[in-house]
């Protein structure tokens, strides 16, 4: 018995050792995921590499580059308590945890058991009457009994099925910091946007009182003029109309600052009521776009294309541990445990012993459910790589697209400034030839209302050529690091 023991066990440690050898040894070729995209060598809308930059342009913290102390307050301020960002951390601890679950596959499994047990038995062989005399309850004696014990089972991945599935669990993990980076970046642009867009209101809002002043310095002297016989009761309303209307737009400005204000606070994880005070209108200088910037670098550094990358890894493991499906399965089980039962009048047993096992499963006949499950992961991989291409194509064109739309108001600012310094030039000339008897009051009024309108449409050209500066670095993956 002894002999017999020692085989056994020598032949489940050589068992073992081929199983552990063996593990991993897929006979399927590993698929290979083709992407359809040709990347460009550049960006066709970028400036030219030669053209000026802003020093200290750096894009993970690109809202520096404004120099200004109160965007910076705010970006940090709600990257440090968005609430969706902290919803995305905890998608992380999830990815992660389950993970440690999917990876548990690969080691054995211990367990301890234990049973206490008691009762008794009838026994149906009759009873001598001297005996019963003696023993009244022999008819229904009394038992218990116990077992206690340790039990291993572990599935040696001899294919890999295990191994792919732990891959694929990681690089899900991957996906989730991914989408944490991802939401970090719309953090930054979402609070830098709506900063901007609030200085631009609060400039506009300036402008329009001024307007406001202007027209009713213009409607005093139209009905001074109208007292005189000299202006027509036409002409006072037209005046009066053109300061109601501005009047009007007012409001509507203010509530599109309270609307960013209170973008502010809920990006920051504070109530509307809350919402920041920000400072009186100032002027900003939007930095020049960045430069030097190619397809390859932006795409590795943009989250949505490394997320996009990291499903399309997790389905190729996936589809291997699918296809693994079809290949034996083997186990190793061992029970070692001491028992003992005992029946009253009768000796008790005990003893100490354990069991060794080696398991195998072949799937032969499943009704097509390992074959539908591997056509669904090879499914599942091409429309990993399809989501995966969208994902570039569509960052691609966000540039491209964010390029141009700098450009253009880059082009349209130059052209308004210059109509700025010729209309400003009209209205001192106006100023000088009333002083001098050759134009009316109601000329010059006229000549400083058309440089209002004019620094109006400045402001807003600045305003979106800020927001899409936000737009262009969020395009080129800016947003994340310190």
């Amino acid at each position: 018995m002894l002999m017999s023991r020692s085989r056994f066990f020598a032949r489940g440690g050589a068992t073992v050792v081929f199983l552990l050898g063996a593990a991993g040894c897929s006979p399927f070729p590993p698929a290979k995921p083709v992407s359809s995209v040709t990347l460009p060598a550049r960006f066709e809308a970028a400036p030219a590499v030669g053209e000026a930059a802003a020093p200290g342009w750096a894009l993970p913290v690109w809202w520096r580059a404004w120099h200004d102390p109160e965007l910076d307050r705010l970006v940090q301020a709600a990257l440090a308590a968005n609430l969706d960002l902290r919803a995305a951390q905890d998608r992380v601890k999830q990815a992660r945890a389950y993970a440690t679950v999917v990876d548990s596959a690969l080691y054995p499994t211990v367990g301890l058991t234990g049973n206490i047990a008691g009762g008794g038995v009838n026994w149906r062989h009759p009873v001598s009457p001297l005996l019963h005399s003696v023993a009244p309850d022999i008819q229904d004696p009394a038992t218990d009994g116990h077992l206690a014990g340790v039990g291993v089972a572990w599935e040696p991945d001899v294919f890999g099925s295990h191994h792919a599935d732990s891959r694929a669990a990681g690089q899900m993990v991957l996906a989730a910091q991914d989408m944490v980076q991802g939401v970090h970046m719309a953090i930054a642009a979402d609070v830098a946007a709506n900063y901007l867009t609030a200085k631009g209101v609060q400039q506009r809002m300036a402008l329009l009182e001024r307007s406001v002043t202007v027209l009713a310095q213009l409607e005093t002297y139209a009905r001074a003029r109208f007292d005189a016989g000299q202006a027509t009761r036409a002409d006072v309303q037209s005046i009066t109309g053109q300061k109601q209307g501005i009047e009007a737009e007012l409001p509507v400005l203010q509530a599109t600052l309270d609307t960013c204000r209170h973008r502010l606070a809920i990006l920051a994880g504070l109530p509307p009521e809350q919402a920041p005070k920000l400072d009186g209108p100032a002027s900003y200088v939007t930095p020049p776009a960045p430069v030097g910037e190619v397809p390859v670098s932006v795409l590795d550094r943009r989250p949505d294309v490394r997320l996009r990358r990291a499903v399309v890894q997790a389905d190729v493991e996936r589809l291997t541990s699918a296809r693994n499906q079809l290949l034996p399965h083997f186990g190793l089980e061992f029970f070692g445990g001491d028992g003992r039962l005992r029946f009253d009048g009768l000796p008790g047993l005990s003893g100490t012993g354990g069991l060794v096992a080696l398991t195998t499963y072949l799937p032969v006949f499943t009704a097509g459910r390992v074959h539908a499950q591997i056509h669904a992961a090879d499914a599942r991989l091409d429309e990993a790589v399809a989501q995966y291409d969208q994902t570039l194509l569509t960052a691609l064109a966000e540039v491209e697209d964010a390029y141009e739309s700098r450009s253009s108001l880059d082009s349209r600012i130059e052209s308004l400034v210059a109509q700025e310094a010729s209309t400003s030039a009209a209205a001192q000339a106006a100023r000088g030839l009333y002083e001098g008897g050759r134009m009316t009051m109601q000329d010059v009024l006229e000549a400083r209302l058309r440089l209002i309108r004019v620094q109006d449409a400045v402001v807003e050209a600045r305003t979106r050529q800020a927001l899409a500066t936000v737009g262009l670095v969020r395009a080129l993956g800016g947003g994340w690091g310190d």
